[in-house]
């Protein structure tokens, strides 16, 4: 591929599209879509994400029935059930529920309270 092709591929791909849930806002519901999601503020409800990322801050508050996503990368405080390809617990992180995930990692310090399934078939 020559330099041009390149620089015409890189300039026409589509860009990552990302929403957020800030720190000062609230949720209540179902909450389902086709881009990643950070949250830093509050969700009460269900998050179905399958195909994309979901960022939980350390400000980010989530209760939850189901959490679907690609990948979960957790710093602040979730319960319930989650299901993902691969899943990351960081330091500063509390999970309360069951865990359906190809991938998992817990980082020393989080606080982890449930159960875990590895599963090599996520399926979207």
């Amino acid at each position: 591929m020559s330099p041009d092709e390149k620089k015409l591929m890189t300039e026409t791909a589509p860009a990552k599209t990302s929403s957020r849930v800030g720190a000062n806002l609230i949720f209540e519901g179902k909450v389902t879509g086709h881009e990643d999601l950070d949250i830093s503020g509050q969700v009460n409800g269900s998050i179905d994400l399958p195909l994309h990322d979901l960022v939980i801050q350390r400000s980010g508050r989530v209760k939850a029935e189901l959490v679907k996503a690609r990948n979960l990368f957790l710093h602040g405080q979730l319960e319930g059930q989650v299901q993902a390809e691969r899943i990351v617990i960081s330091e500063t992180a509390v999970f309360n529920g069951d865990i359906v995930a190809s991938k998992l990692s817990v980082q020393s310090g989080a606080k982890f309270k449930g159960t875990v399934k590895i599963s090599k078939d996520y399926q979207p």
